[in-house]
């Protein structure tokens, strides 16, 4: 990963003009798709470079106002970090109605029980399951704008090629780990808890303990890779859960250790787990299927409290989250039946 300064002076102009060129061209062929009308009823290529061209657009504000705030920041000083969030959130409702109204993108949400993300205004742990298209971005959006509360993310140090998600999260205190971090990595465990432990009022840590998106896979290696570890007790529990990846209780039980959280979200999903690849994504353009998403809340006083018995908590959450899935899950979630009559 290119240094921060190499990413802001250097990735971020060059990225910008990518976005411009990229916008203009993706609405280009948002008008001429139009024209493909009687072929693909759908309107597909339109509304997936409408979709593009509008994220290229959102990317560019941010690196734009970014560098602005950046340059005010001493002015700014307390307000340095609700100024950031404030973009976060505009950024993230711009980007929830366009995929709603482009794509169909549409979220049911079984509510925690009241009162769950008010707790005294003390700081909460969300730990979700991590597959389809756009959950995290669903996720976070619920968290900062429906529920009010600052993200303080984990996740991979990749994504902070997307200068978005760098500059937004990482000024919000996001964690990036390597790929393939888990409980071996010492470093990773030891800022995860770092994090936890400078939580305050109205902050919410959002983890997935997965480690990657689901996929069957993903799955399927994550199985022989634990079998060739010798971790056989792992590799029957991975086996047993069909729609997740068995969790890596390392992350969860650094963030719970400094004792800042008052209870925490575990949340599962599905609806648009199906796809997980362009093509399967594109095919199912318009989305006919809402995501559906559950949330089971945890005080942190119903939590055990040794590390063992944690981490078989969370396994059993994993379990339970996975029996939900199948549960609710659609018959066919990638391959939605759209009738050719319907217009748009």
């Amino acid at each position: 990963m290119p240094p921060r300064a190499v990413r802001r002076l250097l990735i971020d102009p060059l990225f910008v003009l990518f976005a411009v060129v990229g916008a203009m061209l993706g609405a280009a062929v948002a008008v001429l798709g139009l024209a493909s009308a009687p072929l693909d009823r759908r309107l597909r290529l339109s509304r997936a470079a409408a979709l593009a061209a509008v994220y290229l657009v959102a990317e560019t504000v941010v690196i734009i106002i970014g560098f602005g705030l950046w340059l005010v920041r001493p002015l700014l000083r307390a307000r340095w970090e609700q100024a950031n969030l404030a973009l976060l959130r505009a950024t993230l409702a711009l980007l929830m109605a366009a995929a709603g109204r482009l794509t169909r993108f549409r979220l049911a949400v079984q509510e925690p029980p009241a009162g769950s993300f008010d707790c005294a205004g003390r700081p909460v742990l969300v730990a979700s399951r991590h597959a389809g298209a756009g959950d995290s971005f669903a996720l976070i959006d619920l968290v900062a704008n429906r529920y009010r509360r600052t993200p303080r993310v984990v996740l991979l140090a990749t994504l902070q090629l997307d200068p978005g998600i760098d500059i937004l999260l990482g000024r919000l205190g996001a964690c990036f780990l390597r790929a393939g971090a888990d409980g071996a990595d010492a470093t990773a465990v030891a800022r995860i808890n770092t994090l936890a432990g400078g939580l305050t009022a109205g902050d919410a840590l959002v983890i997935f303990p997965e480690g990657a998106n689901f996929t069957v896979r993903r799955r399927r290696r994550v199985i022989a890779g634990l079998r060739r570890r010798g971790q056989n007790v792992r590799a029957e529990v991975a086996e047993n859960l069909t729609h997740v990846l068995p969790p890596r209780s390392a992350g969860v039980l650094a963030a719970l250790d400094p004792g800042t959280v008052a209870g925490t979200v575990v949340v599962a999903h599905t609806g648009l787990d199906g796809l997980v690849s362009p093509g399967l994504l594109w095919r199912a353009l318009p989305l006919a299927t809402p995501m559906t998403m559950r949330w089971w809340w945890f005080p942190a006083g119903r939590l055990p409290t040794a590390r063992a018995e944690r981490t078989d908590w969370l396994t059993l959450q994993w379990a339970v989250v996975d029996a939900w899935i199948d549960a609710h899950r659609p018959a066919c979630p990638s391959v939605p039946h759209h009738p050719q009559q319907s217009p748009v």
